[in-house]
């Protein structure tokens, strides 16, 4: 095979690996943001998956679902993020917080908001995953479950453990 031939075989498997990709990528972005509240970070979580997808595609099977693979991918990226110095640095958030500014016309109860996340960031990783698949993502406990590779029971019981001590969380915020 010539070197030309290689790289046009090359290039048709990277333009069809992409074509797979851009549907889910933005779901991947936003998972990402929702792990990690910073969108650079979650800019930058979201490309190392998609490298790290690009870099192990052949260990997906042809015809798989390429979304709850990719979101396992991208959690374990965030995983590394919060584990790494930069995010240390910040005591338990991103040291620069990049976060989009709400304005009073699109949420009227800001405070709560900003409660809310907070009480986020005190969870686990896991539970956040859970929480975030689930609710900002509004994935299914079904696809929550092949993301997470845990059963569909057990990804119930974390978010429903989850959702109680987010509730006890901002509640005694509010005793405060």
């Amino acid at each position: 095979m010539d070197f030309a031939a290689a790289l046009s075989g090359a290039e048709d498997e990277a333009a069809a690996f992409e074509a797979r990709l851009q549907p889910v990528y933005s779901e991947a972005i936003r998972l990402a943001f929702g792990m990690l509240r910073n969108s650079a970070l979650a800019e930058d979580a979201a490309q190392e998956a998609a490298l790290r997808a690009w870099r192990s595609r052949r260990n997906l099977r042809e015809g798989t679902d390429l979304r709850p693979w990719l979101l396992a991918i991208v959690a374990n990226c965030c995983r590394d993020v919060r584990r790494s110095s930069l995010w240390r640095l910040g005591g338990g958030q991103a040291a620069v917080e990049l976060t989009e500014p709400v304005s009073p016309d699109r949420n009227e109860n800001r405070e709560a908001v900003y409660d809310l996340r907070d009480a986020l960031r005190r969870l686990g990783h896991r539970d956040r995953l859970v929480i975030v698949l689930r609710y900002y993502l509004d994935l299914s406990h079904e696809d929550v479950a092949a993301v997470t590779g845990q059963t569909e029971t057990a990804v119930r019981a974390r978010a429903s453990r989850a959702l109680r001590r987010l509730r006890l969380d901002l509640a005694s915020e509010d005793d405060a």
